[in-house]
């Protein structure tokens, strides 16, 4: 139901594309920086809900069109974007008193549909604006313990909504330089579950857990993006 619901709202702005008289087209390619992601383990066990990590490197890359709609002032826009965050630490087993190397991240999928308001105070050279809209997010959570990778037994995608506010700023006719500040909460929850019973590491052997564990992946923080605008 809600990828029906969200292609179908796709399909309108589509619509309002191909049948507008005066586009006023941009298209942007993006960069863009996470300041946290948040991992929440055992979301599925209420007395462990509590264990979770931040990652604050979270680097992505993407790309957006976007359109004059309804009246001069408003743009209707599509956009894609890819996010990655990745960190190395060690697990202390006292057991076998070895540090042992562990990775986490995760990648994420965004397809997101925003409309934007040019405000009032803008100049020809100069465009100030806010918009917000909703989007359709897909992760994969990337975790090892000792290089051993758990199998993904169940994942899933989320709808969230965002805000934001940017500004273009037009080098010449045709192209700009933009930036933005985007306000969202995209998450996606992963079930997962080691094939394996142990794994060797410095000469020690380790266990794995064979029970499934759900794990929820939060970009809670504040989305920076800086691109370049080409401008019809």
């Amino acid at each position: 139901m809600r990828r029906l619901l969200f292609t179908g709202f796709i399909l309108w702005g589509l619509q309002s594309f191909v049948f507008a008289d005066d586009l006023h087209l941009r298209i942007s390619l993006k960069g863009s920086y996470t300041t946290s992601t948040r991992f929440i383990y055992n979301v599925d066990r209420p007395m462990l809900f509590d264990q979770e990590r931040i990652i604050s490197s979270n680097l992505g890359y993407g790309a957006d069109v976007s359109w004059k709609i309804m009246w001069e002032r408003f743009y209707l826009g599509v956009s894609y974007e890819a996010i990655q965050g990745k960190e190395d630490s060690y697990l202390y087993s006292s057991d076998t008193d070895v540090r042992i190397p562990t990775t986490e991240g995760f990648d994420l999928k965004l397809i997101e549909l925003t409309g934007y308001y040019i405000v009032p105070i803008s100049s020809e050279d100069i465009q100030f604006y806010m918009g917000g809209g909703f989007g359709l997010y897909d992760g994969n959570r990337n975790s090892s313990i000792a290089g051993i990778k758990p199998a993904t037994v169940e994942s899933s995608n989320n709808i969230g909504i965002h805000v934001l506010t940017g500004i273009v700023y037009s080098i010449t006719n045709s192209i700009g330089l933009r930036g933005e500040i985007k306000f969202r909460d995209p998450h996606f929850d992963v079930t997962e579950k080691y094939e394996r019973a142990f794994v060797d590491h410095a000469g020690f052997r380790i266990y794995l857990n064979q029970n499934p564990t759900k794990t929820r992946v939060n970009l809670y923080g504040i989305n920076y993006m800086v691109g370049i605008v080409y401008q019809i």
